[in-house]
């Protein structure tokens, strides 16, 4: 994906002291030419660490490519991609930004290959040398990456949930660019729901604009925004009927610590749908607590089902 079809860090809400660090280290690799730091991204999903890249990647001048770490089982699947994006990069007389999203998916025989190429910009096996370039990579796991290619990274960026007055202004801007009519009231209900998450915001915003233009109506109403809540299955918080119900099975073990697949049972539930989509809200909620043993819940977890009346 070209880099020059986004816009940069200045277009992006909220991500004050990460656009800050970012701003300094563009501003450094202009003035001594060097190319961009490699960077990890951490963070729940749906924070923006894709278009925070991309946004570097405009910022920089740099030619942005995006791969998924699911994508490569082996070491020559991975190197024939980085090779393969650099010539491209070459071709257009720029530098790579090579982002890997889902970096925790990538096998450790591909993490093993790129180590030296993240370093010194060649591939022994082939005596390839590339023009420098820099890699980015978003995980919501960092622990399950192998510590040695961990430390080719010099940045290391946590992305935390958004404030509320952030959420609002996206969500205000999402359902104008939907041609909707929504107050201030409205907005305030919608991004109280969305948990700091703007993938949240503006889904949840979608979803209101199809119930708004069902009835053939421009306006939000307050009903609007509560009938969409009670179809999503939506607490006051806007936690999800799964996430609620993960509360109530660890309320109901009595501090005795569950593992990931005892939940995922007992939810019906994917082990990696309650890793990747499930706990990550909960656990920056401080909801939830890991322990060695499992994850029990916390005060403020069993506060939250109780003043909701969920227990």
């Amino acid at each position: 994906m070209e880099a020059s079809l986004r816009r940069g860090l200045k277009s992006l809400v909220g991500l004050k002291r990460l656009k800050a660090m970012a701003a300094r280290d563009i501003a450094a690799c202009k003035h001594t030419r060097e190319v961009f730091p490699h960077t990890m991204l951490t963070g729940p999903g749906g924070l923006g660490k894709t278009s925070f890249a991309e946004a570097i990647a405009y910022d920089l001048g740099y030619h942005f490519e995006m791969v998924e770490g699911a994508m490569f089982k082996c070491r020559r699947s991975i190197i024939g991609k980085l090779v393969a994006c650099s010539l491209l990069a070459d071709a257009r007389g720029k530098r790579l930004l090579f982002f890997i999203d889902e970096v925790h998916r990538l096998a450790k025989e591909p993490q093993e290959a790129i180590y030296y190429p993240l370093l010194k910009f060649y591939i022994p096996e082939t005596k390839t040398r590339l023009s420098p370039f820099s890699v980015f990579a978003a995980t919501t796991h960092p622990q399950d990456l192998l510590r040695p290619f961990k430390r080719r990274f010099e940045n290391d960026w946590a992305f935390s949930r958004y404030d509320l007055d952030e959420i609002e202004v996206m969500v205000a801007g999402q359902l104008e660019s939907f041609g909707l009519d929504a107050n201030s009231v409205v907005v305030h209900k919608v991004a109280k729901r969305s948990l700091g998450i703007p993938s949240l915001a503006y889904n949840l915003a979608k979803k209101i604009r199809n119930a708004v233009l069902s009835k053939g109506r421009r306006v939000v109403s307050d009903v609007d925004c509560e009938n969409t809540f009670h179809l999503e299955g939506l607490d006051e918080l806007g936690l999800t009927l799964d996430q609620v119900e993960y509360l109530k099975v660890l309320c109901d073990a009595a501090g005795v610590p569950k593992g990931v697949g005892g939940l995922a049972g007992a939810l019906d539930r994917d082990v990696e749908v309650v890793g990747d989509s499930i706990e990550p809200v909960l656990l920056s909620l401080k909801f939830i607590d890991r322990t060695p043993r499992g994850r029990v819940l916390t005060e403020l977890g069993h506060l939250h089902l109780a003043r909701t009346g969920q227990l």
